[in-house]
């Protein structure tokens, strides 16, 4: 994670080195000047470039650490997968009760699907505000006698 630390400080330093840049050119020109309205213009721009930079900074540090869950779960999917296999065919060699695959089957099914989900960064669980599907309104609420 060190390297990924030290990629996102470089990237910074060269848009803070910019931006200081754009801005000494700024400041060479006077308000009323066309120059400035141009250097003006750029330094808008990259100070925008360092705004959108600034806000991937979370997500960049966060995904090394989230590829690395990601790869635990799925080998754990993979190894609960393989524990319903193997207890379904011990149903089939020790000659026991059919019942058992009534909750083997489906759990290797649920299992073997879970080996194939991934994750997006971006997918985040937000909260809802306001009324959910399972509130009632205030119609339906006795009114107070």
């Amino acid at each position: 994670m060190g390297s990924t630390e030290q990629q996102i400080e470089e990237q910074l330093a060269q848009l803070q080195h910019r931006v200081g840049a754009r801005r000494a050119e700024v400041l060479k020109y006077d308000a009323d000047d066309d120059r400035f309205a141009v250097e003006y213009a750029r330094l808008v721009n990259v100070t925008g470039k360092l705004v959108e930079f600034d806000k991937t900074i979370p997500e960049r540090l966060a995904e090394p650490e989230r590829r690395r869950s990601e790869r635990i779960v799925t080998w754990s999917w993979r190894g609960q997968a393989a524990v319903g296999a193997v207890l379904i065919a011990l149903v089939f060699v020790l000659d026991r009760s059919t019942w058992w695959l009534l909750l083997l089957v489906p759990h290797f099914a649920g299992t073997v699907a879970g080996c194939f989900q991934r994750s997006t960064p971006s997918s985040t669980v937000t909260a809802v505000l306001g009324p959910s599907a399972c509130t009632w309104s205030p119609s339906w609420w006795p009114s107070p006698a």
